[in-house]
């Protein structure tokens, strides 16, 4: 496999572990869809994927964090994504794109459901995914500040707060309508709720 270009290149040790890691995940997805994220444990999780519990920590601090291991990478592709959009787009059309890779599903939808319904539904799945949120707006606020001169006041930070905030509400209403509307069509509904997006 050829590491794309600006990519760090990882070692071979740190590629396996990524390997076993997303190999775990997949497996307690699967848990999850079958048994429920409440009634899934750690120590079925870990039989299940062959290793003991000690070693499952050793990849997990928690069991919510095997559930959002799909919404690892969210924070940095946003920046990605919003670092790549056109100069003269208004922010707020920027930001929403930006969060696309939040809303896009993939081949999984039924994991990305799955994951969605425990968002909402079990508190500390929640409390965990604040914190991804916490660390999407550090990493999307230098851009929005750069874009909108917004240095020294809140308003880089309530329009990336505004952002997400829709992005919360479209996922709680995918969950709702148990994924029958497109969530990327939700999160356009919410955010031009809040402000029209450009074309």
């Amino acid at each position: 496999m050829v590491t794309p270009p600006g990519e760090p290149v990882l070692s071979l040790r740190e590629r396996t572990r990524l390997a076993v890691k997303a190999q775990v995940a997949e497996i307690a997805l699967e848990m999850f869809l079958s048994r429920g994220f409440e009634q899934t444990t750690i120590e079925q999780i870990a039989k299940a994927a062959g290793m003991s519990r000690a070693t499952f920590f050793r990849y997990f601090p928690t069991k919510e964090d095997v559930l959002l291991v799909m919404t690892e990478d969210h924070a940095r592709h946003a920046q990605d994504a919003l670092e790549q959009r056109p100069e003269d787009e208004p922010i707020w059309t920027a930001l929403r794109h930006a969060l696309e890779p939040a809303v896009r599903q993939g081949k999984d939808s039924a994991a990305a459901l799955q994951t969605a319904r425990a968002i909402v539904r079990s508190p500390s799945v929640r409390s965990r995914y604040q914190e991804r949120y916490l660390q999407m707006r550090e990493l999307l606020r230098p851009e929005v500040v750069r874009r909108t001169g917004a240095t020294g006041d809140p308003g880089a930070s309530a329009l990336i707060a505004g952002a997400l905030g829709c992005l919360d509400a479209a996922i709680e209403t995918w969950v709702e309508r148990d994924g029958t509307v497109p969530l990327p069509r939700l999160l356009d509904q919410a955010m031009g709720a809040v402000h029209p997006l450009a074309p």
